[in-house]
């Protein structure tokens, strides 16, 4: 079996047992959120959403408003579209396409989904593409030199480098996040078992620094604090899934939840004082949407228990959560969470199966340069790139 399908198998059976152990949840969320103030001040409704939808065949991105009004399919091919996420400066979309010729790819597109140019060109598997906080650079992960390993690259595919690399055989490197002040790359290291462990590495001179150590546990999905001081993420420890904090100034591992359920894919609130999470505590097994203090205190449930679901996101003032839910058979959607009145709405209601919807980005870049309006048009030498290492 090839690395990637061994990623994506052990990835797989991770769901399923997310899905498989118990869930239960309490609506008394209204007075937790009565006094959260607005982040932001702005017309929220209007803002364009990104998601990812089957609705014609196969997975295709899509945009709309929260309001669900200006539909439209971005990409059109008889491939998968998928992971696609907006520039800092909310100009440009990247995402993973397996169109050509079936490998896996990053693209980039203007908001529109004008101008799709594949970036990463290269045989066999690219993907999980991030943009950097200044929207310049883009990490990725690929296998075009064996293992999967995390690269970078400029906004036209050029200035190609490594940034991790190791001798061990059937090592992978998955999920990089860049930390809010773009100083360092959170990232996954996997060993020949199927278990991985979080590391850091600093972009300014490519040291390595690793967080969480132990074989037999499997650490996955961290995501930074607003502040880039702390990280949480996902961890399967003696059979059960729960949310760990990680402060990276202390070096302090703190577990955040703890009971025997499957407790998942935790998310930062944009203020830093909250988390939204997946799980399964209770009865039902149904996988439900939950929030909690960012010391682990009020775990709340937000999801009555009835339906499946799963890609929980923050709206970027925190006043709502995004989320998706099988309330029609086979047939997932997006729905909004208003976290004050505690009313949940359908977004743009297809048939198929609806995922990762992310919002466009609340704030705009305000350095001196900025994004160009335009993509740069790839030179002719992207195909013979020299790659750069950045070495423990």
């Amino acid at each position: 079996m090839s690395k990637v399908n061994r990623i994506y198998c052990f990835s797989f059976l991770s769901l399923i047992i997310l899905l498989l152990v118990g869930s239960c949840t309490s609506n008394s969320h209204k007075a937790y959120l009565a006094e959260k103030p607005t982040v932001y001040q702005k017309n929220i409704a209007k803002k364009k959403l990104l998601f990812v939808s089957n609705q014609d065949g196969d997975r295709e991105i899509f945009i709309t408003n929260l309001n669900g009004e200006s539909l439209k399919q971005l990409t059109h091919n008889r491939r998968d579209d998928y992971d696609a996420s907006w520039s800092p400066n909310s100009q440009f979309i990247l995402f993973t396409s397996n169109r050509d010729n079936g490998d896996s790819e990053v693209y980039i597109m203007h908001a529109d989904g004008s101008q799709q140019t594949n970036l990463s060109r290269s045989p066999g598997y690219d993907g999980q593409p991030r943009w950097s906080p200044d929207g310049r650079t883009i990490a990725f992960t690929s296998d075009r030199e064996g293992d999967i390993a995390i690269f970078s690259m400029g906004l036209d595919g050029a200035d190609v480098r490594k940034l991790t690399t190791d001798n061990t055989a059937s090592t992978s490197y998955t999920e990089p996040v860049w930390s809010p002040n773009g100083q360092w790359i959170a990232y996954r290291k996997q060993n020949e078992r199927a278990k991985g462990d979080l590391w850091l590495v600093k972009l300014s001179n490519g040291q390595h620094r690793q967080l969480t150590n132990n074989e037999k546990f499997d650490d996955d999905l961290p995501r930074w604090s607003p502040d880039s001081q702390k990280l949480i993420y996902q961890s399967r420890r003696d059979k059960e899934y729960n949310i760990y904090l990680y402060d990276v100034t202390s070096n302090k591992e703190f577990k955040l939840t703890n009971l025997p359920s499957a407790d998942s894919r935790p998310r930062w609130s944009n203020s830093g004082e909250d988390i939204v999470f997946l799980s399964t505590r209770g009865s039902t097994g149904r996988t439900q949407v939950f929030i909690m203090k960012k010391d682990g205190s009020d775990q709340l449930g937000l999801t009555d228990n009835r339906f499946q679901v799963n890609d929980a996101e923050w709206l970027d003032d925190d006043t709502g959560i995004l989320y998706v839910s099988w309330q029609s058979g086979n047939v997932s959607n997006v729905f909004l969470a208003d976290l004050k009145s505690g009313k949940h709405k359908i977004i743009s209601p297809a048939k198929g199966y609806q995922s990762q919807p992310l919002l466009e980005p609340a704030v705009f870049l305000t350095r001196s340069k900025k994004l160009p309006n335009h993509l740069p048009l790839l030179s002719d030498v992207t195909q013979k790139r020299n790659v750069a290492i950045l070495r423990p």
